[in-house]
């Protein structure tokens, strides 16, 4: 599981770490990813998304932005589960 960690980090790196968990998690194996991502899924707050650009070169994403980057780590969208301000997006590795 990981919580806000994501938007702390570039795209690159951020594939790199659901990389990681993807090879952590194994064949059969479910990722979960904590992030806020506005209300409506894909309009994270302004404030935040520049607060951390400046204090980490990261960047705050919708829902479509963590899908890119989990396809690009092998990792597959299971299930979008909404709690509050924040989403909580379960992701499976390829192929199961």
């Amino acid at each position: 599981m990981l919580s806000s960690i994501l938007h702390d980090w570039a795209d690159d790196p951020a594939v790199e770490i659901l990389s990681r968990c993807a090879e952590a998690a194994g064949s059969g194996g479910t990722v979960l990813v904590v992030e806020p991502v506005g209300a409506d899924g894909e309009s994270p707050s302004t404030a935040m998304d520049l607060r951390m650009l400046v204090y980490s070169g990261g960047r705050e994403r919708g829902l479509s932005d963590l899908r890119a980057l989990a396809q690009r780590a092998g990792l597959s969208l299971r299930a979008v589960h909404p709690a509050g301000y924040i989403f909580v997006v379960e992701l499976a590795v390829e192929g199961n």
